[in-house]
């Protein structure tokens, strides 16, 4: 992913498949074709976006992205300044950069260790294989919500990588695939437990977009609410998971893990965490929390008439300026006679600009999807009318849940997510969903999609970790993640979303 071969030369493939996804976005629009009710506008946006993706799924994501700002102010719907201000100009991208730093911090004084430490020497995990595995998948699940999905995944890779060799399991074993898969599981589902990173930032933000453009008012989702919803999916996910390598593994092929302590992950013990280290991760700590407080503290000013100075306050900043707010008090505040954040040299480091790039494009390609003038929207409509359409609200719920884990399989989860909150919000409000619900279980939903390399770079990891796991096993044990995530978002996560979550409309 990114450069077309191994070692970073272009293949033909690349070339092939550059040539394809540049011909959708700057030459589709003069083709003589017309998909009805799509206007000559809307070919020209649906061009822009069919290149993305292409290209995206089959190239990388940093040239691609930085091209279709290019092609995409070069439509007759926007211009470039436009484009500039729907993109970079908004709170999403400003948040995930910041919120990279913010989250970057700790793993630059190291305070990020003491998480994978603490839950790899719980004593209840010696002598039990698979309590010693849920344990595993949930430290990285709890690295990947304090750091990032990529960091937590190459890390906690690396540290089995280890464990399994010196338990003398290799490629090929069960145990091994089980494993891998199931540290992906944990890393996956903390970038899809947090609504203010990643992929999951980007997919809300074209929720809120597409409810505006819809309804004519926002859908949010609260974010304790979400947070909570995806903290219990993520325990149910993995507690089944690690039943099902209880169900599967036979005794001998346990054998070697059977007698796994924290005498194993203790030898060289860490030190006692400096200041600045704590002042690092009660940074992190603080941002969450001031995340968090406006939705509950609304849940307070309902019950009473008196107003919330606070609330007023969060809300006039907004989640990007806490982010900013806090970055500054950061490196101003000194411990230990240096700043908490070392702006310059974490900002180096933590910054992934593929991600930032990719989700500035969308945020502002996704308003062009959705504009009346477009027609992609009544188009998609028409298409999905016959699958969605005409559905009780739990009907509609659970037919939204299987397109969306069908489709997700073949193209990035964050672009099908991006793509199909219209979709939700349209059939799901002439249902009488509860959106916010929906939307949450949905979003869940689909970054458990690994069945092909296309359905995330992180997937794209997994499937080109070949050193350790067979793409059959990768294949075999990722549909047993999907199915899993799949019947416990029908069978469980639905109601419960529906209990948290309060209704959007």
């Amino acid at each position: 992913m990114g450069f077309g071969g191994a070692g970073g030369k272009y293949t033909p493939a690349f070339y092939i498949h550059s040539a394809i996804g540049i011909f959708f976005m700057f030459f589709f629009r003069f083709l003589p074709i017309e998909i009805y009710p799509i206007t000559p506008v809307g070919m020209q946006v649906v061009g822009v976006f069919l290149g993305l993706v292409w290209l995206w799924c089959f190239v990388g994501f940093l040239w691609p992205s930085l091209l279709g700002f290019v092609a995409y102010g070069l439509t007759d719907l926007v211009t470039f300044a436009q484009v500039g201000t729907a993109s970079f100009g908004g709170g999403v991208p400003i948040l995930l950069l910041f919120s990279m730093i913010l989250f970057g911090s700790p793993q630059h004084v190291g305070a990020t260790r003491y998480i994978t430490r603490f839950f790899l020497t719980r004593k209840v995990l010696n002598g039990r294989p698979i309590v010693f595995a849920f344990i595993y998948f949930f430290a990285t699940y709890a690295l990947s919500v304090a750091v990032n999905v990529t960091p937590a995944l190459v890390l906690m890779w690396a540290v089995l990588y280890g464990v399994l060799k010196e338990l003398g399991y290799s490629k090929g074993e069960k145990f091994t695939a089980l494993m891998i898969v199931g540290t992906f599981l944990g890393a996956i589902s903390g970038q899809a437990s947090l609504p203010f990173t990643g992929s999951t930032l980007a997919i809300l933000n074209s929720l809120n977009v597409a409810s505006e453009n819809i309804l004519g008012f926002v859908i949010a989702v609260p974010a304790p609410h979400y947070m909570l919803t995806g903290f219990i999916n993520t325990v149910i996910v993995m507690a089944i998971y690690c039943g099902f390598m209880k169900l599967t593994l036979k005794k001998d092929e346990l054998t070697k893990v059977a007698h796994v302590s924290t005498e194993m992950f203790d030898r060289e013990p860490l030190p006692p965490m400096s200041k600045l280290q704590k002042a690092n991760f009660g940074s992190m700590l603080l941002f969450v929390v001031l995340m968090l407080i406006p939705a509950v503290l609304r849940i307070f000013e309902s019950l009473n008439s008196d107003s919330w100075a606070a609330i007023a306050v969060l809300n006039t900043l907004g989640p990007a300026g806490i982010a900013i707010g806090l970055c500054g008090a950061m490196v101003l505040i000194k411990v230990e006679g240096e700043p908490v954040l070392d702006f310059r040299a974490v900002a180096a480091k933590s910054i992934n600009w593929d991600v930032y790039i990719m989700v500035a494009i969308a945020m502002a390609i996704s308003g062009g999807l959705t504009n009346a003038a477009t027609g992609v929207l009544d188009w998609m409509i028409m298409t999905f009318e016959p699958i969605m359409g005409g559905h009780t609200a739990t009907m509609t719920f659970v037919m939204t849940l299987l397109v969306g884990a069908v489709i997700t399989n073949f193209a990035s989860s964050m672009v099908i997510g991006i793509a199909f909150m219209p979709v939700l919000v349209f059939f799901g409000a002439e249902a009488g969903v509860n959106l916010p619900a929906l939307a949450t279980v949905t979003i869940l939903l689909l970054h458990y999609s690994i069945l092909l390399p296309s359905a995330s770079v992180f997937a794209a990891m997994l499937w080109s970790n070949e050193e350790w796991i067979s793409a059959k096993d990768v294949f075999k044990y990722g549909a047993v993640v999907a199915i899993v995530a799949l019947v416990i978002a029908l069978a469980i996560m639905m109601p419960v979303a529906n209990f948290i979550m309060p209704p959007g409309i």
